[in-house]
């Protein structure tokens, strides 16, 4: 079930993966009807989202969105994570929070946006800049179209709830948090002794946002456990990003990042050490 070509998927849907997955995804886990969305009003959210993406990013397109989603649905489902930390409103925010992660990437980094003082980084004061644009974003969709808002019948205690989960999964998936939430993750786990239950239980609403956190950042590196020519083309496009960023770093006069100058090797020469640092970790 981990084996899964989204490029193939969005081909056959002319474009339109993450509308097509995410729509799936909410119907086959009874989330529509039981928080009685309206299947039209949400199908044209996830149009909407979707067209939220800029279709000219190599990378941080609306396909990686619905690769991330499917991936992470496979992960929840995995790791038993459905019964106890994932299910009703949960399984809703985490599905919503990974459908908008990458919500109008501008295809830089957060440190190229700090350094050239970038709008979205003056909005942000530095902290997170790419994250809290992505979570903010979609969240304005909702506010300023509500023709479009799909969780309108949801009470206003679930709304915030529904809320709070999305914006702090999709501020976990920024990397200068990666090891410090981790490191959190690894401890926690470590503290709490073997369970021989069927499926998994929070000890409170801290572990349970902290395992759900580590989920989604896991989802969002997903394509590094694909099938091999899979990967190499989401490597590929990935690569071309950074090369893209490198570009106008060398126009501005900067220093170019690490991995990002063309006329040396880039990210598709360092996987090993993304590996065994970062991916094999989580």
């Amino acid at each position: 079930e981990w084996q899964y070509d989204t490029w193939a998927l969005a081909e056959a849907s002319g474009g339109h993966a993450l509308s097509v997955m995410g729509f799936y995804l909410m119907q086959r886990e009874g989330l529509v009807a039981a928080f009685r969305i309206q299947p039209v009003k949400l199908a044209r959210l996830l149009r909407a989202l979707e067209d939220g993406y800029p279709a000219d990013n190599p990378y941080h397109n609306a396909t990686h969105a619905a690769d991330v989603l499917r991936t992470l649905s496979v992960l929840l489902r995995g790791a038993r994570l459905t019964a106890h930390y994932a299910h009703g409103l949960g399984l809703l925010a985490s599905y919503f929070a990974a459908i908008i992660h990458d919500h109008g990437h501008p295809g830089l980094t957060g440190d190229f946006l700090v350094a050239t003082s970038h709008p979205l980084a003056l909005r942000y004061n530095d902290r997170s800049p790419l994250e809290s644009h992505h979570a903010a974003s979609a969240f304005t969709l909702l506010a300023e179209r509500p023709d479009l808002d799909a969780f309108a019948e949801l009470p206003k205690e679930q709304r915030t709830a529904f809320r709070k989960q999305v914006v702090d999964m999709v501020l976990a998936t920024d990397m200068k948090q990666h090891f410090s939430l981790l490191t959190q993750f690894t401890a926690l786990h470590k503290a709490r002794k073997a369970s021989l239950e069927p499926a998994p239980s929070p000890q409170d609403d801290a572990e349970r946002s902290l395992t759900l956190q580590i989920a989604l950042k896991a989802a969002d590196i997903g394509h590094l456990a694909a099938a091999l020519p899979v990967h190499c083309r989401w490597l590929g496009v990935l690569e071309e990003e950074f090369f893209r960023q490198g570009d106008k770093e060398k126009a501005l006069g900067i220093p170019i990042s690490p991995l990002f100058d063309r006329a040396k090797q880039g990210v598709s020469k360092s996987q090993v050490g993304f590996f065994d640092f970062v991916a094999l970790p989580l």
